[in-house]
């Protein structure tokens, strides 16, 4: 009996099948996934996150300040307030963990966000200073500022998120020491004052004199002293103007001293990287928003300076700025300094529609999209990206002309019926080329003339002139020989319908007209 008519094995094949289906299209788990991924929500975490931490900050500063316990019953509404708070979190961790498919994943994306929201169980609070670990749900902000960033392309430009990281850690940092020294410090102002009233009972003037030293010292750490000795100690690398008493104190100050370290390198890593870039731009001259009426290049292979090159060459098309996008490994590719001033480089896909959206896609008059193998993609996963950028491109704008490159000439059928204006199949042109270099010895050297702006004679489309409509074929070919020294090849119809030197034609209005001159002439109206 063979495999597929065993009913043992039907039944293990369904057996196997079945869990992974329901696992993965559970409606519950999808709805939960697309509404924890609306950028409202996202709105409303951040929200929650900021008053959850600022009423962390206002609790501390208040019990810190309290010596007498006569702010003991707003201490504890803030408390309570910021239990609620952290309520919602546990609620929605718990609604993603069961929305989650992958349970690894969620644990290593939330894992900060659970161990801020120990302090709300009693089991943990074994002391005030637990409620600090509140204070990590800053990092969150993060994540709910990236994800926004895919949502509103225009307002949070590239490197918003590096500089909003970077401040959001030292804000983090400032906030979290002077928390910390607060209670820390805060502790030993207790201790040291009860040992004071000691001293003083025993009437030793010394021991007297000595505690109130201590007790001067230890009132410097209220909200504001503490505040400073965050923000002195993060920037000076040492602790301002004394180092701690407490031995949890110290451990702080070297932990705000190292975060000092850190977030110099990183501002001073962000800082060169948007100098770069500004002088990259400054040196084309060039803003994104400023670009109109341009070409955008999708990809980037040997093909593209070539490509450059022949614009810049050509009359048309010399004086439009060209826009790059393509993921480059590292810095843009170093082209020659006089195509380098009409040119402006992005490093991003181009198949994501903010990308597409930033270079100006609604405002170019040509995207030319060329085959991306880079990363040791397929043939057929190129021509699918490009086919995926072509079929946007068209959308976004379906009034830019749009070219592009595939391996594949198979394929080609999915961007005609998107409505793509032209595409080439580079690898066959090579092979005809090849072909004809064989059979008629020396045509090279005529394709190499006729393929190029940059010398010699080339091919041009111009529009058939009013007066010459309804003149036959070789009628326009001996005029246009004798007059602009230009030979007529073929004729184009309105309807797109190309004619190569037919042997009876007569032209039309709306027609145009293929010739080969060394420059494009001036036909008249």
């Amino acid at each position: 009996m063979s495999a597929s008519t065993d009913p043992r094995h039907s039944a293990s094949s369904q057996k196997r099948s079945v869990p992974a289906v329901v696992a993965g299209s559970r409606p519950w788990q999808q709805r939960l996934g697309k509404f924890f991924a609306r950028p409202g929500v996202e709105l409303i975490i951040g929200g929650l996150v900021l008053i959850s931490v600022g009423l962390t900050l206002i609790e501390f500063t208040v019990a810190s300040n309290d010596g007498t316990g006569e702010h003991e019953q707003l201490v504890y509404q803030l408390a309570l307030a910021n239990d609620s708070v952290t309520m919602v979190f546990v609620v929605e961790l718990a609604l993603r963990f069961m929305a989650a498919r992958s349970k690894r994943r969620f644990f290593r994306e939330y894992w900060i966000d659970l161990i801020a929201v120990l302090p709300l169980f009693r089991v943990f609070r074994v002391a005030r200073a637990v409620r600090l670990l509140r204070l990590l749900r800053l990092l969150r902000l993060f994540g709910v500022v990236s994800r926004l960033s895919i949502h509103f392309p225009e307002v949070m430009r590239r490197g918003f998120v590096e500089y909003l990281f970077t401040c959001g850690m030292l804000v983090l940092t400032v906030l979290f020491a002077t928390g910390a020294m607060m209670y820390f410090e805060g502790q030993r102002e207790t201790a040291t004052g009860y040992a004071t009233e000691t001293d003083v009972a025993s009437n030793s003037s010394d021991a007297a004199d000595s505690s109130d030293v201590d007790s001067d010292e230890a009132a410097a750490f209220g909200f504001q002293d503490a505040f400073w000795f965050s923000v002195y100690s993060l920037f000076a690398g040492e602790p301002i103007p004394n180092a701690p008493r407490t031995l949890a104190g110290k451990f702080v100050s070297v932990f705000v001293m190292f975060m000092g370290l850190t977030i110099f390198a990183m501002f001073t890593g962000t800082v060169s990287a948007f100098m770069v870039e500004r002088l990259r731009m400054e040196g084309t001259g060039m803003q994104w928003d400023e670009l109109f009426n341009h070409v955008i290049i999708c990809g980037w292979n040997n093909k593209a300076e070539i490509i450059i090159r022949e614009f810049r060459a050509s009359r048309g098309f010399s004086e439009k700025a060209v826009a790059v996008i393509s993921q480059f490994e590292g810095e843009p590719p170093q082209v020659a300094a006089d195509l380098r001033k009409q040119m402006i480089f992005l490093n991003d896909d181009f198949t994501r529609i903010p990308a597409l959206e930033q270079a100006g896609v609604h405002r170019a008059s040509t995207c030319i999209i060329l085959s991306d193998r880079h990363g040791g993609r397929s043939e057929q996963d190129a021509d699918a990206r490009t086919i995926l950028a072509a079929l946007t491109v068209e959308k976004l704008n379906p009034a830019v002309y749009t070219c592009a490159e595939l391996l594949n000439r198979s394929y080609g059928t999915h961007l005609q019926v998107g409505n793509v204006n032209d595409f080439v199949v580079s690898g066959e042109y090579g092979a005809y080329l090849l072909a004809h270099a064989c059979m008629n010895k020396g045509m090279i050297g005529v394709f190499s003339e006729l393929m190029t702006y940059q010398h010699g004679n080339g091919f041009f489309r111009v529009p058939l002139p009013a007066s010459w409509v309804d003149r036959p074929f070789v009628d326009v070919l001996t005029e246009l020989k004798q007059r602009h020294e230009a030979i007529l090849v073929a004729a184009e119809t309105p309807q797109g319908r190309m004619l190569v030197n037919p042997r009876d034609h007569h032209f039309s209005a709306g027609d145009q007209l293929i010739i080969i001159a060394e420059r494009e002439p001036q036909l008249g109206s």
